[in-house]
């Protein structure tokens, strides 16, 4: 981020579940850069430390970074009391998740159940949380989930993260059309494949297993969408941007696909 400001998002705060690493850092660099305030959460202490030196740097003052499990009902409603406590919150954005790639006649019911629990459950209980203080301190405002790609199409190995982004984007549609009326617009976006440290390890350990190169397998890959790469995570997080600010004020119960052609392609 430069250290121009813009202001599509002055005087927002946002929250970010998953917000020290990934998908849900680059949101929140980019809302910075937009003007917001953000609070990120995560569970991975390694992670928080890290992010909360680079968004104090980027933004002093505006940027904190929080521990929380997302699908621990009680600590998700004390972080919201917090947060609505010094002031409120304008912008959730429910992104924390997990991947667990099996087929499914050979997944176990616990990596299904965990992997349904954080990334549906905890999306669940983050968006319900502190929809409910919006709705009555009468403060209108943006839940934006991250889904995926794989919440409007099956894949091999994907059938439980898959399972929970389907979840999650008919979550997302019943929560948009309860919310609409309260000035609360709710909406997803569908990231397809994204150049973040998940991705590279999952082409690491492909390698691995079929004695081939990670760059290799990476290449074949690009070669399958037709803008030619995986996603860079500040083009992805432009998304987010502009469903949280005022240039999408019509836009509700909705879910962008961005993806770089992979779907149509």
């Amino acid at each position: 981020m430069n250290g121009h400001v813009n202001s599509l998002l002055a005087g927002k705060t946002a929250f970010i579940t998953g917000g020290a690493q990934g998908i849900g850092l680059a949101v929140a660099e980019a809302f910075l850069q937009q003007g917001a305030k953000v609070i990120a959460a995560d569970i991975d202490q390694r992670m928080i430390d890290a992010a909360r030196l680079r968004l104090d740097s980027l933004a002093p003052g505006r940027a904190s970074v929080v521990s929380l499990d997302v699908t621990d009902q009680d600590a998700t409603e004390r972080c919201a009391d917090a947060l609505f406590s010094e002031g409120g919150v304008d912008i959730v954005v429910p992104n924390a998740g997990i991947l667990a790639l099996k087929h499914a006649i050979d997944m176990d019911l616990a990596t299904w159940r965990r992997v349904l629990d954080v990334n549906l459950t905890g999306a669940f209980l983050t968006a319900t949380s502190f929809a409910r203080r919006m709705v009555a301190n009468h403060r209108p405002g943006r839940i934006i989930f991250t889904a995926s790609l794989f919440g409007v199409r099956g894949g091999r190995e994907n059938s439980a993260y898959s399972a929970s982004k389907f979840g999650m984007i008919g979550l997302m549609q019943s929560l948009a059309a309860e919310l609409a009326e309260k000035g609360i617009l709710v909406n997803s976006v569908c990231p397809g494949q994204i150049d973040t440290q998940m991705i590279r390890a999952l082409f690491s350990e492909r390698a691995a297993l079929r004695g081939t190169s990670a760059e290799s397998l990476q290449r074949d890959f690009e070669a399958k969408i037709p803008i030619g790469k995986l996603g860079p995570l500040e083009e992805l997080a432009g998304a987010y941007v502009y469903l949280a600010s005022d240039l999408a004020r019509y836009v509700v119960g909705q879910s962008h696909v961005v993806d770089g052609g992979w779907q149509v392609g």
